[in-house]
């Protein structure tokens, strides 16, 4: 069998690329060889491996250099970097495997745990396999929730508007929660607390999001504390109010049943 494949259009734009090697249109290399298994290990370690590759400089720069990186995208540097919503799908896409594995051992730790009734368990159990089922769009709702929460926070500052911090916690949320989940996969079969688990990624989640924030708008670490103390109250009534909607919605909707006695 012949595993030479004759192309004269690029696969991706259709424009003529006979007589090349990528195309001078979109600059898609021109793919000319049937697809075996081993260029197909070998094209996932030139997109995820390569130490020159946008996701490894991503990955990286985020905890460096995070203004590079954010604020680059934000001014249209589109090449040196996944771009934002792409490195958000690859975060989903970690965090719901984590979500796969880890949904029954974290029933199991609240169950023999002692922390909690046995109402408190099965109504947890009940948001666990809600959160699981919608974890992706929950995800994306909160977003825009977060980049409100920072615009509010900095609306005295007048370098990024309420899109722009979209942008950054497009990155910085799926930066952070991506890196802890791979972290705590591990973890959260060690130990039976499930507290301890919460406990150990907030402080780091606020730490990294103050530290981001500081970088791109280049403020002192007084201002950086302050402003991170007011996005933990203004946090904190979001998360009231979201939590009673919710709560509300699932009684509405018979996922949650209120005992009458």
């Amino acid at each position: 069998m012949n595993d030479l494949i004759t192309i004269t259009n690029c696969k991706n734009c259709g424009q003529q690329i006979e007589s090349y090697t990528f195309c001078p249109d979109c600059g898609a290399k021109k793919i000319t060889k049937r697809i075996t298994f081993k260029n197909l290990i070998q094209d996932f370690a030139d997109r995820f491996l390569n130490l020159d590759n946008s996701f490894i400089q991503t990955f990286i720069h985020l905890f460096t250099k995070p203004e590079k990186v954010i604020d680059g995208y934000i001014h249209g540097l589109r090449k040196r970097y996944v771009n934002a919503f792409g490195y958000f799908a690859i975060s989903i896409t970690v965090t719901g495997i984590y979500a796969f594995f880890v949904k029954d051992r974290l029933k199991e730790i609240m169950k023999f745990g002692g922390q909690f009734t046995k109402q408190q368990i099965e109504i947890q159990g009940t948001i666990f396999d809600t959160t699981f089922q919608y974890q992706s769009m929950l995800s994306f709702l909160l977003i825009p929730i977060l980049a409100i929460m920072s615009r509010l926070v900095f609306l005295n500052y007048k370098k990024y508007n309420l899109t722009e911090h979209f942008v950054i916690y497009l990155y910085a949320y799926s930066h952070i929660v991506g890196t802890m989940t791979i972290i705590l996969l591990p973890l959260t079969f060690m130990v039976d607390d499930f507290m301890f688990v919460g406990m150990v990624q907030f402080p780091v989640y606020i730490f990294y999001m103050a530290f981001v924030l500081k970088r791109l708008y280049q403020i002192n670490l007084k201002k950086i504390i302050i402003k991170t103390f007011i996005f933990l109250v203004v946090g904190a009534i979001f998360y009231i109010l979201i939590s009673l909607a919710i709560f509300l919605i699932m009684v509405m909707t018979g996922a949650i049943e209120i005992p009458t006695k």
